[in-house]
């Protein structure tokens, strides 16, 4: 199997949001397997291509890349080919004499951010997020909004004809966001409806408290429960940074799915503000 091979199969796992770990030999001393430049390529399935030699050294960096994996953290590791000497390396139980040192790099997709509705906060949210290296879909019922002259950055166009049937559409993962800016109180209800259908990370409306109020006790009525929806549903959107201008508000979305994903604070970081 060729590397040609591994990176194309790093991609389809991308491709449908999924991490993989790469692992790969960067440093070797003396007898061992491969040498330098060997990898293999690890799925959230367990599933792995390419070969690092095989046997019993193969399948321990094939755990340690999974728990890398479950980490979510790069590693550097050393494995030892002989009974004496190890040292701070793990011994493989081959004896070949020499010792490797493999990177383990876990590889996580970009989110997919889906924005519906394709005005001027659509279009600032838009510029924030690729700048961050986000994925962009748009979605929106005129083809004149969601265009690519407006949304040059954008991966996916999509018009939906009443904002429900835009799920049959795009694939959503469960690292993705759904991000409802269009405007209407009915377009966006059935946006959102068709939202919680899908297995998005977080899913975000822009609105007024009153009109939140609204959608929650509809959405109750239809027999959602407020704890399962605490968990990925946010209305109204945003943090407050005293956001006005299209872009300010652009940045208070951006920040909060930041937070989200990355599971941050939103503490400040200064060391004055504890300081009497």
């Amino acid at each position: 199997m060729s590397y040609l091979d591994i990176y194309k199969a790093l991609i389809e796992e991308h491709k449908n949001g999924r991490s993989v770990v790469l692992a790969t030999i960067v440093k070797k001393t003396g007898s061992a397997p491969r040498d330098v430049g060997a990898r293999i390529l690890v799925r959230e399935d367990g599933s792995f291509i390419g070969t690092l030699g095989g046997g019993s050294f193969e399948m321990m960096v094939w755990r340690d890349a999974l728990g890398a994996l479950r980490e979510g953290k790069p590693t550097l590791k050393k494995y030892v080919f002989r009974r004496e000497g190890v040292g701070e390396g793990v011994e493989t139980g081959l004896i070949c004499g020499g010792e490797v040192e493999v990177f383990m790099d876990v590889l996580k997709p970009m989110p997919k951010i889906v924005l519906i509705g394709a005005g001027h906060l659509a279009q600032a949210v838009s510029r924030i997020a690729v700048f961050l290296g986000y994925k962009i879909a748009i979605v929106d019922v005129n083809p004149e909004f969601a265009s690519k002259e407006r949304f040059p950055d954008a991966e996916e166009l999509i018009i939906s004809k009443d904002l429900e049937d835009w799920v049959e559409k795009i694939h959503i993962t469960s690292k993705d966001v759904v991000l409802i800016v269009y405007g209407g109180v009915e377009e966006d209800y059935k946006a959102l409806r068709a939202s919680l259908r899908t297995n998005a990370k977080y899913i975000g409306l822009l609105g007024s408290k009153r009109k939140c109020a609204e959608f929650l006790k509809r959405l109750k009525e239809e027999g959602y429960r407020v704890g399962d929806l605490k968990e990925r549903l946010y209305m109204p959107v945003g943090i407050d940074i005293g956001a006005d201008t299209p872009e300010e508000i652009a940045v208070a979305i951006m920040a909060e799915i930041v937070k989200v994903l990355k599971g941050g604070t939103m503490k400040h970081l200064s060391i004055l503000i504890h300081q009497e």
